[in-house]
């Protein structure tokens, strides 16, 4: 291990304050949690999570360029993430006041969870601002050429560790707001917003990514 307690407790700040930004993921988060609770949110959060610590391995071996080159298929990822999340934030719209559960539920069953970690994946993944961030990032505070596998493991930690808490503080303050209402009404209009926000994290991978 080359790099320093010092190195690494800034480096965490610096991640942590990045992935708090507003971004197609911590909109889609807040529409998931707002809709079906914290928790389930925490499968989509895992993708996510995965996104961001692959691209952070990409900058670490210098595979930026590489990455940068397939243009084509980080379009077709992009269209692809961006039509999956219309389609969740169609679903969570036309949702009836009956079936909006105001509590943390388990995932119905395996696919379901599966599909949640697949659609977090795809909008971190189609976010090339992603690896943009960790290409100017990681020179700022550690000699690429000189990391070493353990140091990139550690990184890789750090990040997915940032991701996972960062995005169930979001989780958590909008399953929080949707428990506070109890009328099937005001349910309703509450996971409007939330397909309203799932809608904005398609449309911001299109105009952003």
């Amino acid at each position: 291990m080359t790099i320093t307690t010092i190195q690494l407790f800034t480096f965490i700040i610096a991640v942590f304050i990045f992935i708090m930004t507003p971004g197609p993921g911590v909109f889609a988060t807040i529409a998931k949690a707002m809709t079906q609770g914290s928790w389930a949110a925490l499968p989509l959060i895992i993708g996510l999570a995965a996104g961001d610590t692959i691209y952070m391995v990409f900058s670490a071996y210098g595979l930026s360029a590489l990455a940068s080159n397939f243009n084509t298929l980080f379009t077709v990822v992009k269209f692809v993430g961006a039509g999956y999340l219309f389609y969740l934030a169609y679903k969570m719209w036309t949702t009836v006041p009956s079936e909006i559960i105001t509590g943390n539920v388990a995932l119905k069953n395996k696919n379901e969870g599966l599909k949640s970690v697949i659609s977090g994946f795809l909008v971190s993944i189609s976010n090339p601002k992603v690896i943009l961030f960790y290409i100017s990032l990681l020179p700022s505070f550690f000699p690429v050429t000189s990391l070493t596998g353990v140091d990139i493991t550690i990184l890789c930690l750090v990040i997915f560790g940032c991701a996972i808490v960062a995005m169930m503080m979001y989780a958590f303050m909008a399953s929080y707001a949707q428990q506070r209402l109890k009328s099937p009404k005001a349910r309703q209009k509450f996971n409007r917003v939330g397909a309203s926000f799932m809608g904005l994290a398609g449309t911001w991978l299109i105009a952003k990514g």
